[in-house]
C-alpha cells in the first residue's frame, strides 16, 4: 500500500465501485451498504467518484478502459461472496493497471474469508463487518502514513506479506449512523428499474426505494452469513426510520419503502411499535418487510392479538412480508439451527392472509440428511399453507457451519476454486446428500407440480425453479451501458459459462413479483 504523506482530504482521489450481481436483471435497487459508506465519507470531508456498473451494466472491457484512463489514490468496493470471481478479477486488473492505488474491499466477498481473499487478490485492505467507520479509518490511516494495525476490523498484508487481522470493531450505535444520501446515484434510473405495481393494479406503478431498519439477525442459521454476523441484532428507532421515509417522500416522491434488512422484525411487538408510529405520523406510503416465520407464535399471542397486530401493519401501509420456512422436517431444521416449529409457518401465513397482507417464503433443499421424504415434508407444509416458495439449494458460504462441514467432509478441497465456481442459491453447486442431483430435482418437481396445480399458477416444469439467466459473455452488457437487443439463442447446458450471482434472498420480495390482490388462494 502507498501512503499519501498527509495529502489534504480535498485532494485525495477516491473511486467507489458499485458491482453488478445480475446482468440484465429486470429489477435493480439502490445499493444500501455502499450508500451508507459513501454518505459517511462525504460527511467526513471526502469527495469521490462513482463507477456504477450495476445500473449502467457496463461491460468488463468498459470497466478496464475506465480504470486505465482514470487514476485514483483509493478504490473501494464490496459485494456478496457469490461475486468472488469477478471481484478478484477487478482487484487484480486495477492493481496491475494502477499499482500505486490503494484497494479496499468489504462485504462478505472479502470479509467472510479475508485470508483466502488476500492470498488470491491484490487488495490492500479487507474490511471485516460493519463498513462505514472501518473503511474511513483505513483511508485516514493510509493518507496519514499511520500503521494499519491501529485500525480495528480489518485484514491486510504487512511488509513481509504476512496476513494480519486486527481486533474487531465494536458495533456502532445504529441511530447515530447518518441517513443515506442518494444524491451520488442516478436515482431516476433506479426508480425506473425498481418500480412496483400498486396493490390491486397491474398497470399503475409506484416509485420504490430501499430503507434499512435493522442490522443483522437475531438468529444464527448454519447456512447463512451476513455482514453483521459478529455484531448484536440492532433496530433503528421508529422515529429514525420515519424521518428517513419522510425525506424519501418529500425529496424523491417515493411511494413504496422496501425495508431492506436481513430481519426487519424479530417479534410481533417490534412490528406493532413501528406500525403505531407510522399511523401516528400521518405519512401515507406502502411498505414490505422481512419477519420471523414464528413472528406471532413466538410471542405467544392470542388469536385476537395476532390479527390486531397484522391489521395495524396493514393499516400503516404494509402490503407484503417475507419469511423463511427453509424445511418442513424437524431434524433438518435442527441442523439448520432454525429454532422454529414447522406448524408456526401455516399459522403466520393464515394471520397475514386474514389481514390482507401478501406472504412470501423460501425453502432450502440439500442438507446432508435430505431425502425424498424430507423434501415432500417441506412441500406438505407449503401445500397446507397454500403458498408457493422461492426454491433454493444449500450453498455452503464462508464463515458458516455448513461451509466448515463441507470442507471437513471433502466437498470443498480448494476454497479459491470453489468460490470461483459458485453461482446462486437456485443451482445445485454442491450436493452433500446421498441422493443424485436427478433424484433431488425429480422430487422437487413433483412437489412443485402439486403446488402449481393447487394454486393454479400456470407454471411449467422449466419455471418451477426460477433459475436466473446465464450468459456466455464475461461482460456486464454493451460498453455504452445499453442492453443487448440481439435475439437470444437456445442455451446449451453442456457448454455454458455461469455467472457469479446473488445467493441472498430478501424475504419481503416475492419471486414472482406478485402484489397484494393479484392472487387469491
Amino acid at each position: 500500500m502507498n501512503g499519501l504523506n498527509n495529502k489534504p482530504k480535498k485532494d485525495v482521489k477516491i473511486l467507489f465501485v458499485n458491482c453488478c450481481l445480475r446482468k440484465n436483471a429486470n429489477t435493480k435497487l439502490l445499493p444500501v451498504g455502499l450508500g451508507y459508506v459513501m454518505t459517511y465519507f462525504k460527511q467526513n470531508g471526502y469527495d469521490f467518484s462513482l463507477l456504477d456498473i450495476d445500473i449502467n451494466e457496463y461491460s468488463d472491457s468498459y470497466v478496464e478502459k475506465y480504470i486505465s484512463e482514470n487514476e485514483f489514490d483509493f478504490v473501494l468496493l464490496g459485494t456478496i461472496v457469490t461475486h468472488y470471481k469477478w471481484v478478484k478479477w477487478f482487484v487484480n486488473m486495477t492493481k496491475r493497471t494502477q499499482p500505486n492505488t490503494n484497494i479496499i474491499v468489504g462485504n462478505s466477498v472479502a470479509g467472510s474469508l479475508p485470508k483466502v481473499f488476500l492470498e488470491h487478490a491484490a487488495a490492500d485492505v479487507v474490511v471485516i463487518g460493519e463498513g462505514e467507520i472501518t473503511a474511513l479509518a483505513a483511508v485516514d490511516a493510509i493518507r496519514e502514513n499511520k500503521k494499519l494495525d491501529t485500525v480495528e476490523g480489518i485484514a491486510f498484508k504487512d511488509e513481509n506479506k504476512n496476513i494480519i487481522e486486527t481486533a474487531p470493531r465494536k458495533a456502532s450505535m445504529i441511530d447515530e449512523i447518518p441517513m443515506i444520501s442518494w444524491e451520488f446515484f442516478d436515482v431516476e434510473k433506479y426508480f425506473d428499474k425498481s418500480a412496483t405495481y400498486f396493490p390491486g393494479s397491474k398497470t399503475k406503478r409506484m416509485r420504490s426505494i430501499p430503507v434499512a431498519t435493522a442490522r443483522g439477525c437475531a438468529f444464527k442459521c448454519t447456512f447463512c452469513h451476513y455482514v453483521f454476523w459478529n455484531d448484536p441484532y440492532r433496530n433503528r428507532s421508529p422515529q429514525s426510520v420515519i424521518a428517513e421515509i419522510k425525506r424519501n417522500i418529500e425529496q424523491y416522491n417515493a411511494e413504496y419503502m422496501q425495508f431492506w434488512d436481513d430481519l426487519s422484525f424479530a417479534s410481533a411487538r417490534q412490528a406493532e411499535k413501528l406500525a403505531d408510529e407510522i399511523i401516528a405520523s400521518g405519512l401515507k406510503f406502502y411498505w414490505n418487510a422481512s419477519v420471523r416465520v414464528d413472528l406471532f407464535s413466538r410471542s405467544k399471542l392470542s388469536a385476537e392479538r395476532k390479527l390486531e397486530v397484522a391489521e395495524k401493519m396493514k393499516k400503516s401501509g404494509c402490503v407484503a412480508v417475507g419469511f423463511s420456512l427453509e424445511s418442513g422436517n424437524k431434524e433438518i431444521l435442527k441442523m439448520m439451527n432454525k429454532e422454529i416449529e414447522p406448524e408456526a409457518f401455516a399459522d403466520t401465513i393464515s394471520v397475514f392472509k386474514k389481514a390482507g397482507i401478501v406472504t412470501n417464503t423460501s425453502v432450502v433443499f440439500g442438507y446432508p440428511i435430505e431425502t425424498r421424504e424430507t423434501i415432500q415434508e417441506t412441500f406438505d407444509q407449503c401445500l397446507k399453507a397454500r403458498v408457493y416458495p422461492s426454491i433454493g439449494f444449500l450453498l455452503p458460504l464462508p464463515y458458516t457451519v455448513m461451509y466448515d462441514y463441507a470442507k471437513a467432509n471433502g466437498f470443498i478441497t480448494d476454497e479459491d476454486k470453489f468460490l470461483d465456481s459458485i453461482t446462486e442459491r437456485q443451482d445445485i453447486c454442491v450436493n452433500m446428500t446421498k441422493m443424485s442431483e436427478k433424484e433431488i430435482m425429480d422430487e422437487i418437481k413433483n412437489g412443485a407440480k402439486q403446488l402449481n396445480e393447487l394454486l393454479k399458477l400456470n407454471l411449467t416444469e422449466d419455471t418451477y425453479i426460477r433459475t436466473k439467466r446465464y450468459q456466455n459473455d464475461s461482460g456486464m452488457g454493451l460498453p455504452d451501458g445499453k442492453n443487448n437487443k440481439k435475439k437470444k439463442l437456445p442455451l446449451d447446458p453442456d457448454n455454458i459459462s455461469r455467472n457469479e450471482n446473488d445467493v441472498s434472498f430478501n424475504y419481503s420480495e416475492t419471486e414472482f413479483e406478485l402484489d397484494a390482490g393479484e392472487i387469491e388462494v
